[in-house]
């Protein structure tokens, strides 16, 4: 019995996680489409590029941290620390070039001050992020 109640703690948990990434996607969202008032056709040009993008940049960042918490550098040599760190850095250039590649995107379908604005509402969204996680903590 104490195993099925563990079992429904965790599908319950695993639901509000859930629900939380999708309010928290909604709200970026918002943030985005109020930011760059995009008309109907820019809209349905921009949000496949974008949501693409955003997966891609996604997938960079966990990588980024698995190097960063799964290699300690503790019990490793220096040159073993080293290609932790090269890795890293590969990683950072990949999302630059990422950012070059999807800017030219986004100019296809959007003008370059909405591009501004959409850089500057990205900020923003994650400062307002970061602000609400300090205030759980």
């Amino acid at each position: 019995m104490l195993l099925f109640i563990g079992a429904a703690s965790a599908a319950q948990a695993q639901r509000r996680s859930e629900e939380e990434i999708k309010r928290i996607q909604d709200a970026k969202v918002a943030i985005i489409t109020n930011r760059l008032n995009l008309t109907p056709e820019q809209s349905t040009g921009f949000w496949p590029i974008y949501n693409e993008y955003a997966q891609k940049r996604r997938e960079i960042h966990r990588a980024q941290r698995k190097i960063i918490n799964d290699k300690k550098a503790e019990g490793q040599n220096d040159e073993a620390v080293l290609n932790n760190l090269k890795e890293v850095q590969d990683l950072r250039q990949k999302e630059l070039d990422l950012e070059k590649d999807y800017q030219n995107k986004f100019l296809k379908v959007i003008t370059a001050s909405q591009v501004i604005e959409l850089y500057k509402a990205e900020r923003t969204f994650n400062d307002m992020l970061i602000q609400r996680l300090k205030q759980k903590n």
